[in-house]
């Protein structure tokens, strides 16, 4: 998969995850067009690498953060001294 792609789904998911509308895997693997092994891979790495607090609410049948917060991937300039 092409890197550019993979943070395009990642950062879909994320939006999703914040409104509380990702629903089960099954949706999601709907939603980004991706397996269901996939989404669960996503939300590993999502966890591992980028430290998400992402919880399944068994009462809303959704994935959500167990905080507010976001992903965010971006380049962020060194300030010039």
């Amino acid at each position: 998969m092409k890197e550019s792609l993979f943070l395009e789904r990642i950062e879909r998911m994320d939006k999703l995850i914040q409104r509380r509308s990702a629903g089960r895997a099954e949706d999601l693997s709907k939603r980004l067009g991706i397996s269901k092994r996939s989404v669960f891979n996503m939300l590993r790495i999502m966890k591992e690498d980028f430290h998400a607090p992402i919880v399944f609410d068994r009462s809303l049948n959704t994935y959500k953060y167990e905080a507010e917060g976001s992903i965010v991937a971006a380049f962020v300039a060194k300030e010039k001294t």
